[in-house]
């Protein structure tokens, strides 16, 4: 039996086409993708005459920003996702975190709004799921002990499901792994991690995912960080080779 494997992609399925092509037909049964969808989160913003504002690499959601979020991300996003796993013959079922208690999330900062963070994962809904032949597609939402419905960087939420689930964490992004000194850094330690967030080394973009490979790492997981947007680099790191950045404990 493999060990499972989440793996989390941008939110524009043909922006990630050869990701997607890859997960449909190669990615183990015991898979979980989890997806973000900040560029069309934006788009629709500024249509609807929000701006859009982001503070430590997370996105400011005031509770107008919220409704967008949920639509586009909930809605459009996830099921194009789903729609395009389909058409590579990919049996898929579209979720967010709020189903099924997955995503456990507390209030962030003030000045940050509608945003939560990530505190825990239960699985058991998507565990269901794959034992029925399906693969889950999670969008980045999820709900407070008080039943509100907050908006929760991807990142951060495939963190938290990974180290639930264990396996392997794939964070897929647009770069080739977390730069220092323009190089690409092959290994970090959940330590390394925390230096490069602490000292502000770690760029906004690359410090939500950062923390999620901590998370993963500390509960023993395997963690990338690497280019999602070549389906020959998910099947290098799947198969085990050196690519992007490897984060482990």
């Amino acid at each position: 039996m493999t060990a499972p494997l989440t793996v989390k992609l941008g939110g524009v399925a043909g922006r990630h086409a050869d990701a997607v092509r890859f997960v449909a037909a190669a990615a183990p049964a015991d898979t979980v993708v989890v997806h973000g969808g900040g560029n069309e989160v934006a788009e629709w913003s500024r249509r609807l005459g929000l701006e859009p504002r982001t503070h430590d690499g997370l996105r400011v959601t005031d509770p107008e920003t919220l409704e967008v979020v949920v639509a586009v991300l909930g809605g459009l996003v996830n099921t194009r996702l789903v729609t395009a796993l389909l058409a590579h013959g990919r049996r898929s079922v579209g979720l967010t975190g709020a189903d099924g208690g997955l995503l456990r999330l507390r209030r962030r900062a003030p000045e940050l709004g509608e945003v939560g963070e990530v505190i825990g994962s239960d699985p058991a809904l998507v565990s269901t799921l794959i034992a029925a032949g399906a693969l889950p597609v999670i969008a980045s939402l999820g709900v407070d002990d008080e039943g509100s419905l907050l908006n929760v960087n991807a990142d951060e939420a495939a963190g938290a499901i990974a180290a639930a689930r264990g396996g392997m964490l794939l964070l897929c992004t647009d770069v080739e792994g977390v730069q220092r000194d323009g190089r690409v850094v092959a290994a970090l330690s959940p330590r390394d991690a925390e230096h490069m967030l602490g000292d502000g080394s770690a760029s906004a973009g690359m410090r939500p995912k950062l923390r999620a490979a901590v998370t993963a790492a500390r509960a023993g997981c395997s963690v990338r960080i690497l280019d999602g947007r070549s389906a020959d680099a998910l099947e290098r790191a799947l198969a085990g080779d050196a690519i992007g950045t490897l984060v482990t404990a």
